[in-house]
């Protein structure tokens, strides 16, 4: 139980850092490039480059081949000879995507991530699209590596790994006033070397070899010889016995093993539905781009922000509950696994509801607060304020979403989330392309996201009561009194803005912030708006009782009184 506790600090610590890293990596980016071309061309080609490591070599392939890979360990059959297989498959693969890519990249980004822009910056994506192709296969093969080590429940590399790939991006930034954006291609590709490299000891550790043959095909080889001595002479006396034809290893040999095949039957639904993200992402920058490289670059901006508390409360906590609702299914256990499923999504929209009224209502605050400095400008600030609140809208939907859909994955059923994100994806391609088209803009793609992935979550909640016999009525009661709390936040913030223009002019929108002066001041101010939001939200929950509420104080409570204890002087101090 300690080691199972130590590996999730672990985890939990790396991908807070990771996360902390990602923002600091975001604010040096926007100082250095704003929403120029450069990193237009440098955000656009990186749909592409997510598609091929995401369909050959994502987090689909770590969640197919550690069950089997494991499965191979506990049996003590040959695991590292299947470790070998798929790594050649995986090479393989990696090869002829980033060579395909690589001849038809014009073309590719023409149709694609650069369908808006003009001559030029699709040239510079192009460019910048092939000399960061290295990426995806050194993630892959990194990728590999992490899912082998976590077999062995070894985290902390892979966690350094991840951290140290967005340390080699930091460095290229910080080289952009010489290198511009070829700084940050160097950067990302140095960073997915390094999130390699530094793995390697733990594959060593861990006894890692790679192997073609198990000892039964050598065995074979060694008999073989003996047949091929014997087929010699047999036709050196111009005749062949049936029983002696040699059979040459065949070319197939490196890229199968046992369990091989097993592991594709499962990695199949789970590439499908990341190829569908995937592709939706795609169809978002290439919509942006219509808008102009500015838009595009403030498109990224925008959806990477929205990404972060979505990381920090629905991925965590997803993170978390699988293997426990997955324990909890296998055994038959119906009754608790349905507390631990519908429990997680209250728990998620809890957090992420006053989240998406803060980082929308806050937008513009927030923005200036984070990148605008250096090149990211108020032209900037503002472009991204109309993507970002509009991204907000769908923070609890995209949350919840995560959680549900790990509980069809405890229950063994990929297909059904597969199917509702494919019509997902279609739906926000068709009201994105629409949303455009009636001149709604950035805001018009980020309303087309948050609509689509809402009804993503409702439609998988609705087919998860289904499976789980019923919602209750509590669980409905607890949504609705947090949906009017989130309302009471986001009329308390706005109002809060609203006023504040007279007094804090660098709150308001327009040409009002000024960097550094304002912004210590606008720290303050944002600081105390959201203790106001929060307080709002919290007099609401607290007023219809709901139970999240209590036990947020009560887990408050606790980690105040630990640290109090642990820090406080002693009596004899």
């Amino acid at each position: 139980m300690k080691r199972a506790l130590l590996n999730t600090l672990i985890v939990a610590t790396g991908y807070l850092a990771s996360r902390l890293l990602g923002l600091a990596r975001d604010v040096l980016i926007s100082h250095q490039f704003g929403t120029s071309a450069e990193l237009a061309a440098f955000r656009a080609s990186f749909g592409i480059l997510d598609l091929i490591y995401l369909v050959v070599a994502g987090g689909a392939l770590g969640s197919a081949f550690i069950p089997v890979f494991s499965e191979a360990l506990e049996q003590r059959r040959d695991a590292w000879r299947l470790a070998s297989a798929v790594l050649n498959l995986t090479l393989l693969a990696l090869t002829a995507a980033c060579a395909v890519v690589w001849v038809f990249a014009a073309p590719l980004v023409a149709l694609s991530v650069g369908r808006g822009l003009n001559e030029a910056e699709r040239a510079l994506t192009v460019d910048v699209l092939r000399l960061m192709l290295i990426q995806p296969f050194l993630l892959g093969v990194g990728g590999l590596a992490k899912a082998t080590l976590e077999s062995f429940n070894r985290f902390t590399l892979p966690a350094i790994g991840s951290n140290l790939y967005n340390l080699g991006i930091i460095g290229g930034a910080l080289f952009g006033p010489w290198l511009g954006i070829y700084g940050l291609v160097w950067g990302v590709n140095i960073g997915a070397a390094l999130f390699v490299l530094v793995q390697l000891p733990g594959l060593r550790s861990v006894g890692a070899t790679y192997r073609i043959r198990d000892d039964r095909d050598e065995q074979r080889r060694k008999a073989g010889l003996v047949v091929s001595a014997n087929t010699a002479a047999a036709y050196q006396s111009g005749r062949e016995s049936d029983g002696a034809r040699a059979s040459p290893v065949s070319f197939l040999t490196p890229f199968y093993a046992e369990g091989v095949g097993r592991m594709l039957r499962l990695l199949g639904p789970r590439i499908l539905g990341q190829s569908a993200w995937q592709v939706n992402m795609i169809a978002i920058v290439s919509l942006a781009s219509t808008l102009g490289s500015a838009a595009l670059a403030a498109n990224a901006y925008a959806l990477q922000l929205m990404l972060l508390p979505h990381g920090l409360i629905a991925l965590s906590m997803a993170t978390v509950l699988f293997p426990e609702m997955a324990r909890q299914y296998a055994a038959g256990d119906r009754v608790t696994f349905r507390a631990t499923a519908l429990g997680g999504v209250r728990a998620v929209l809890f957090l992420a509801l006053p989240a998406s009224a803060i980082l929308g209502v806050l937008a513009l605050p927030v923005l200036r607060a984070l990148f605008q400095r250096g090149a990211f400008d108020t032209a900037s600030a503002t472009l991204t304020t109309e993507a970002l609140a509009a991204y907000a809208l769908g923070l609890a939907g995209f949350a919840a979403a995560e959680v549900i859909v790990r509980a069809f994955f405890a229950m063994q059923d990929t297909r059904t989330p597969v199917i509702v994100g494919i019509a997902a994806v279609a739906l926000n391609m068709s009201l994105g392309w629409s949303f455009l088209r009636v001149g709604l803009g950035l805001g018009g793609l980020g309303l087309a996201f948050s609509l689509s992935n809402l009804f993503e979550a409702t439609l998988l909640l609705a087919l998860l009561g289904r499976r789980l016999g019923g919602l209750e009525r509590d669980f409905f009661r607890a949504i609705g009194a947090m949906i009017l709390a989130t309302m009471a936040c986001a009329f308390a913030l706005a109002l809060l803005l609203r006023s504040s223009y007279a007094i804090a002019p660098f709150v308001a929108p327009g040409d009002t912030y000024r960097w550094p002066d304002d912004f210590l001041p606008l720290v303050v101010w944002l600081a105390g708006a959201t203790a106001a939001g929060v307080l709002a939200y919290a007099g609401v929950t607290a007023l219809f009782r709901v139970s999240e509420l209590s036990a947020a104080v009560a887990r408050g409570r606790r980690i105040l009184t630990r640290a109090w204890f642990r820090f406080a002087p002693g009596d004899g101090g």
